[in-house]
């Protein structure tokens, strides 16, 4: 008995130095972002967060954004409860590139300002996100400036049996501050040579309540919702919120289903991966909270409908004589409305903008030599954008045909090829390492607009075409400490013009800023220097550094003329005119702290600080002026204590004060939404808990913003959720 007692001790104090280390990253991990194949970390010479699945399952958030917010790495904006726009070293939305599966998700209107669309994917579905800081546009093309986002969904697994039923989760979470209900169901079935894994998720949240406890001074009562908008007998009506602290026009729902087939051939996987994200009408809070003249400006404004579908074939040709191959074709459809219509005016508009996006991606890894490997491939992208729009009457419900398109209204199509490889040499592995790569990138762009066009402008064709080459340089070296690498990297980055870039009809500023098209552009150019070190020993991760980024041809909005005039008669107001322009040169600078340190058996520290810097120049003897999209410094400090059964976790995120003279003018920093103009310094306390029931039943619980605390992110249109108490629960079968 003694014995057999001896031996489950032994047994189990080995399961939890087994787990104690995985809690820890080290060089030996695989990253998929590094060299889009997969590769060591010890090979990388970047800054990468890996943020895996069960990380995502203790976190219980309600999206993808707000998952990326937890990390105190990654900074989200929000403009409405329905969104969240990543900001990776000052850069967001068309400068942050999204991969899903080795694919990008970055189409051709992915605009400048702030995006909504990671949300369409599942965090239910990922077995790892990752995130990749700084040029990433040697392994993955344009608009990787500021860093690469990179969602790994879940593989089905062969297993050594018939084909039949592999196992099954039920996941249910409910939280109180939008009083959220989401639920996933997701299963698998598997054999020698089939495996299939399915999950569908529904999430429906109602209007997103603020904390009430003072933060903002004497702007204690910035972003109460006082007042909001129906329609009463045909009227346009401001009623009053019963409750203020209620951000009524928040809430909306979404349906998410993914399903992936992988088949065995010989020696060949190929795999069918599907994803659907489906929208009801997501309300742009911010917009509906404007106010002109003592009245709303709006009476509507939803984003109608906001869906992705994503269709993918990947062949996997398993190594042989040292080569490994892999082939994706992909297609991805998305559609987006924009419906909105004046507080007052009967007349609605709805802008509905699809586009469809091809691709074909090749990637291949040969090892040269033990120590020499070479990674490459090749990539072809085209996009197609159509654009309509219509106006109804809300009074008579007639509906008509209309010329105001958001982008041109005679269609737009981008296409894109390209070919890259990357070289590792590892001089002395695991003690030193060499990195190269570069890729060529041919593109083209063509929209056309009709002679009637909404804004008449004088032609009806825009087109550009570009050649950009691009490289990384990189270096690995272990120092005379154990454990202690330093690293240096120089990537240079570039950004195609868009259809968003180049076609849009935008009014950014209300009643103050017009943006109307421009078809003389050019991609935006950067170079990258970074340095840093990394220790990665048995009981601490630690990564800080530096980064510079310098660019150029940037591309800005700056006043314009229309038709010989500064200005253009809008939804009737006379608007001043503004056009993007590769008219700036800029750069952004910045250093973080990363550590994660294993205090005693079960016991883990973790913090993030993450500070930004940037400024840009019209003209070269004009002053240096902010550049819109930097963050505040802000980060994360937290202990998590992790057993068999229990996880527990106590950590705050925080964010340094923005001051007004910070703000950029050009008006994407949103600064008429935030107290006084500035955004002050906030901290938040949150508490999560997480129980191992048994093998078929886990349950989960936290608290976030304790205190209630009321503040504002950041360039943010809506509060952030008061005190939020969720509640999960996991079946597994």
């Amino acid at each position: 008995m003694l014995v057999l007692i001896m031996a489950v001790r032994a047994q189990n104090e080995q399961l939890n130095k087994i787990k104690d280390t995985a809690e820890l990253e080290t060089m030996d991990e695989i990253l998929v972002s590094a060299q889009r194949f997969g590769s060591s970390r010890a090979n990388t010479t970047r800054q990468i967060e890996v943020i895996s699945a069960r990380q995502m399952q203790l976190a219980q958030q309600g999206t993808m954004a707000d998952m990326l917010s937890q990390t105190g790495q990654v900074f989200v904006q929000k403009s409405q409860l329905g969104g969240g726009s990543p900001v990776l070293r000052g850069f967001e939305s068309s400068r942050v590139l999204l991969v899903v599966d080795g694919v990008r998700m970055n189409n051709a209107t992915y605009r400048a300002g702030h995006l909504q669309d990671i949300i369409t994917v599942d965090q239910f579905m990922l077995d790892r996100t990752e995130v990749f800081f700084g040029s990433g546009s040697t392994q993955f093309g344009s608009d990787a400036l500021g860093g690469v986002v990179y969602m790994k969904t879940r593989d089905p697994k062969f297993r050594n049996a018939n084909f039949g039923f592999a196992g099954a989760n039920a996941n249910f979470r409910y939280m109180s501050a939008a009083s959220a209900a989401i639920s996933n169901v997701n299963m698998e079935l598997s054999g020698k040579n089939v495996a299939w894994v399915f999950s569908t998720t529904s999430s429906d949240f109602s209007n997103l309540r603020m904390g009430q406890q003072r933060h903002f001074s004497h702007w204690d009562t910035f972003g109460l919702r006082s007042y909001y908008s129906a329609r009463i007998y045909n009227r346009d009506t401001m009623l009053l919120n019963d409750n203020p602290y209620v951000q009524l026009g928040s809430a909306y729902t979404q349906n998410d289903v993914f399903s992936k087939l992988s088949v065995k051939s010989g020696n060949l996987i190929h795999t069918l991966n599907m994803q659907l994200s489906r929208a009801d009408a997501v309300p742009r809070y911010d917009r509906l909270t404007d106010i002109s003249a003592g009245k709303f400006r709006f009476a509507t404004w939803n984003y109608v409908p906001q869906n992705r579908d994503f269709f993918s074939y990947t062949l996997l040709i398993p190594k042989k004589d040292g080569w490994n191959h892999r082939l994706i074709l992909s297609h991805q459809t998305t559609s987006v409305g924009r419906v909105t219509r004046r507080f007052g005016n009967e007349s609605e508009l709805t802008q509905l903008d699809k586009v469809g996006m091809t691709a074909v991606n090749y990637d291949f890894v040969v090892n040269v030599k033990p120590d020499f490997q070479i990674q490459g491939g090749a990539e072809w992208v085209v996009n197609k954008v159509q654009s309509t729009a219509s106006t109804k009457n809300v009074k008579t419900g007639e509906i008509a045909a209309s010329k105001n398109t958001r982008y041109a209204d005679g269609g737009a199509n981008t296409m894109s090829s390209a070919l890259f490889a990357n070289a590792i040499y590892a001089i002395k592995p695991h003690d030193f390492i060499l990195e190269g790569g570069f890729r060529l990138t041919y593109y083209q762009l063509n929209a056309s607009f009709s002679s009637d066009n909404f804004l008449k402008l004088p032609y009806q064709l825009a087109e550009i075409s570009s050649l950009a080459p691009v490289y990384n340089l990189g270096l690995s070296k272990k120092m005379d400490w154990d454990g202690l690498f330093f690293k240096a990297s120089l990537a240079a980055g570039f950004r195609n013009p868009n259809v968003d870039d180049m076609t849009k009809l935008f009014e950014s500023v209300p009643g103050r800023k017009l943006v109307i098209p421009n078809k003389d552009l050019k991609p935006e150019r950067t170079r990258t220097l970074d340095l840093g070190f990394r220790l990665d020993r048995k009981k601490i991760h630690l990564e800080m550094g530096g980064y510079y980024t310098r660019i150029t041809q940037l591309l800005i909005d700056g006043p314009g003329i229309y038709n010989g005039d500064d200005s253009f008669d809008f939804e009737g107001q006379r608007t001043p005119v503004f056009q993007m322009g590769n008219s700036a040169l800029g750069y952004v600078t910045g250093g973080y702290f990363a550590a994660k340190i294993h205090l005693i058996e079960g016991l883990f520290a973790d913090v993030n600080y993450n500070s930004t810097f940037g400024r840009y120049k019209s003209a070269e003897k004009a002053l240096w002026t902010p550049i819109d999209h930097i963050a505040p410094d802000h980060g994360r400090l937290g202990l998590r204590w992790s057993s068999e059964e229990w996880q527990w976790e106590a950590f705050m995120l925080f964010n340094g004060r923005k001051i007004r003279r910070e703000y950029s003018p050009s008006g994407e920093d949103n600064a008429q939404y935030a107290p006084g103009g500035e955004t002050p310094a906030w901290q938040t306390y949150n508490l999560r808990a997480s129980w191992q029931v048994n093998k078929n039943l886990a349950a989960s619980f936290a608290v976030e913003n304790v205190l209630d605390l009321n503040y504002r992110v950041f360039s943010s249109g809506i509060s952030a959720p008061g005190r939020n108490l969720v509640a999960s629960v996991r079946l597994s079968f």
